[in-house]
């Protein structure tokens, strides 16, 4: 494996296949910040510097590269301390549990740690974490009860020993599955709106997780939700649900009540959403001088649902988010692309290159057709095929 001095990790042949394929590689420090993006990117990162909360909005057309991004905004965030959750929209799945529980689990099941393990099963598994866990939550349980009482007390006893039945019992509920209901019941873990963690709000979920964490000594929690333009393919019944839960977690930072004046319960968190230009765009929420994205929808494909059938949650989208467009849009954003993928493909391929950044550059913006010329993914898949015939 070889170790690519642009790229923060090691860089091999892998991940020049992947690149050769149009797909992300494993290595986020391969990414390349377009220039007009530098401002508001250093912004976030300044304020994951000073602990503060921000909330991002990341677009792009497909293939500009928006997902990559946000894995180089959590490897960053990961060299920072800041544990992390990654959301996927996945139809399947919020069809199977509900949108509200989907997110939910996947906050629970996907908080990974600094360390690289995840939250829930450091919790299970480490006796260290295990017993500090169990301290935390039994010295100050009236807080974290104020999120959520149920699940305040199911993470008290599967982090406790001393019984086992009661262990399993609560680690049943946090897995989703409302069996022991008279049990639970008796212990006030159970109720008819909590049967299971699936009942718990996603924003409580994420409260009481985020105090968890700054009582292990993290600075706070990063929320990632990628490919949200998904949810347009969903039905009514299940996008509608699934943008309010959305808005409810950007509510966390928005609203009036939850400033950081009001008991500075944001401060740490961060949220970022990744969407498609053109479903921001169809939904009214950005405009872009000379595109028509409602004769685009003929092209793409007319979303069922938009950003605006959700109150508000257009206009917070709008008017509360630093909304950075990482597409490229000069040849010097290419000629930078070019300058990591020939040093990270010589050491790859062990060659020595013999072609400028500005010359690969070039080369590629003529062989990509238009319209997406500058378009990342395109770039990236040309430049790599010139270098495999040098």
């Amino acid at each position: 494996m070889n170790h690519c001095k642009n790229c923060k990790g090691d860089f091999g042949v892998e991940n020049i296949e992947l690149m050769r394929k149009g797909m992300r590689t494993t290595c986020p420090w391969l990414y390349v910040l377009p220039k007009k993006a530098e401002i508001l990117h250093n912004s976030f990162v300044e304020s994951m510097k000073t602990k503060r909360w921000n909330f991002i909005l990341v677009s792009g057309d497909n293939g500009d590269g928006k997902s990559v991004y946000i894995k180089f905004l959590e490897s960053i965030a990961d060299d920072m301390g800041y544990p992390i959750v990654h959301i996927e929209i996945k139809d399947d799945q919020i069809a199977q549990y509900g949108p509200a529980p989907y997110f939910t689990l996947q906050v629970f099941n996907n908080l990974r740690l600094p360390d690289g393990e995840l939250l829930s099963w450091k919790i299970l598994q480490d006796e260290k974490t295990k017993k500090k866990v169990h301290q935390i939550l039994e010295k100050d349980l009236a807080t974290f009860e104020f999120w959520s009482p149920p699940l305040s007390s199911a993470l008290l006893n599967v982090t406790d020993d001393s019984n086992d039945k009661l262990k399993k019992m609560s680690l049943s509920w946090l897995k989703g599955e409302p069996k022991y209901v008279t049990e639970l019941k008796e212990m006030g873990i159970y109720d008819k709106t909590m049967k299971s963690l699936l009942n718990v709000p996603t924003d409580r979920a994420l409260y009481l997780l985020k105090d968890l964490l700054n009582n292990l000594g993290h600075h706070g929690l990063i929320v990632s939700v990628d490919e949200i333009e998904r949810v347009a393919d969903l039905n009514r019944p299940k996008s509608i649900p699934t943008l309010s839960v959305l808005r409810d977690i950007i509510n966390i930072l928005t609203s009036h009540d939850s400033m950081p004046t009001k008991r500075g319960i944001t401060q740490g968190l961060f949220v970022v959403y990744a969407i498609s230009t053109f479903f921001l765009g169809y939904s009214g929420v950005i405009e872009r001088s000379g595109v028509d994205f409602a004769a685009q929808a003929d092209r793409y494909g007319r979303p069922k649902v938009t950003l605006m059938d959700v109150p508000r949650l257009g206009t917070v989208l709008k008017d509360s988010a630093s909304q950075i467009d990482i597409s490229f849009d000069t040849l010097t954003d290419l000629e930078n692309l070019a300058e990591k993928i020939i040093t990270c493909y010589g050491q790859a391929m062990k060659k020595t290159i013999g072609i400028t950044q500005r010359e690969l550059a070039k080369e590629s913006f003529e062989k990509v057709t238009t319209p997406n010329k500058f378009l990342a993914r395109a770039n990236v898949m040309a430049m790599v095929k010139f270098l495999d015939k040098l």
